[in-house]
């Protein structure tokens, strides 16, 4: 975990602000009208994120960078998830970020956070920049427009109920049984990565901690339909559980494992993955976590997915 607070100005980590741009008149910019939030470490800023306001519907986020040899280890995704979850609080519409065509790191980063293309301005680095700029070897010549769209809680439901009621229309068998909505995990990356995992036919089963349901919590069960979102709160896709298994986190089997399709499927990965989850989930709960701990394991098909890719 990668804690994340505001700072100000006078805290900022000059170093990172030139990583983030070498423009130094925008970076003087950014200093005096974008707020800023960092991972710090020991006291020392590691990471750092500026955002700025362009409208009472629209943020930007106008700098991002990671000390190099801190990059690689989720910390960028927690200063991009921390700034999603502010604006929202705030009611924005929208987060905008503006990139160069060679920051394939940064590019990749924004999409698995639920960024989408927006526009791509052409040449702009070679007309506002006075000296060339290259990148991971590439040219950076245009700058490309990204755009994360936040909804309200009210949006995202009746998103949601028309998203099942063209599930209905195309598969009336299901008219009348129940459905929740739900998504993996948290933040916004891991969220989208495992309904990729989903929708891709490579992941057909979930563990859930059992002992860390809220009383009246309605638990998996077989026959249950789940309408799975993105880390935004809009509909990925709607599964329906086949079967629930109930056994002790160390009997989980290789099988389970390959079933829940990520990493390289072995059980060794599984347990890894899945034991610092737990830990976390139960550290937060007050109560610790051991070998021995019921996992509930829901094993799923996909029966519905959006985006064109309806079944």
């Amino acid at each position: 975990m990668h804690p994340v607070e505001a700072i100000d100005n006078g805290r900022l980590s000059r170093d990172l602000l030139l990583l983030a741009d070498g423009d130094e008149g925008q970076i003087e910019t950014y200093r005096r009208t974008a707020r800023f939030f960092a991972c710090l470490r020991e006291g020392a800023v590691k990471g750092q994120i500026g955002v700025r306001e362009n409208s009472p519907e629209e943020a930007e986020v106008v700098s991002l960078a990671v000390e190099v040899g801190e990059q690689n280890v989720g910390m960028g995704t927690a200063l991009l998830e921390h700034v999603i979850a502010w604006a929202g609080e705030r009611g924005y519409g929208s987060i905008l970020i503006k990139t160069g065509n060679s920051s394939i790191g940064p590019l990749y980063l924004y999409q698995s956070c639920g960024f989408r293309l927006e526009g791509i301005a052409k040449d702009h680095f070679t007309r506002h920049y006075p000296e060339p700029l290259f990148e991971g070897g590439l040219p950076c010549r245009d700058q490309l427009i990204l755009r994360y769209a936040l909804y309200s809680p009210g949006e995202r439901e009746r998103i949601r109920r028309a998203y099942w009621n063209l599930f209905l229309e195309k598969h009336p068998a299901y008219a009348g049984r129940p459905w929740n909505h739900w998504q993996f995990s948290y933040g916004e990356k891991l969220p989208n990565r495992l309904l990729v995992l989903v929708m891709t036919g490579k992941k057909r089963g979930t563990s859930s901690a059992l002992e860390l349901y809220e009383p009246g919590e309605e638990k998996p069960r077989a026959g249950a339909l789940s309408l799975v979102t993105w880390g935004n709160g809009i509909p990925g896709c709607i599964i329906e559980t086949e079967e629930i298994l109930i056994r002790p986190f160390c009997e989980i089997t290789g099988e389970e494992a390959r079933l829940e399709g990520e990493g390289d499927l072995s059980l060794e990965y599984w347990r890894r993955v899945h034991g610092d989850h737990f830990r976390r989930e139960y550290g937060e709960a007050g109560k610790t976590f051991h070998e021995n701990i019921p996992v509930l394991f829901e094993r799923f098909r996909v029966i519905f997915r959006g985006d064109g890719l309806n079944c």
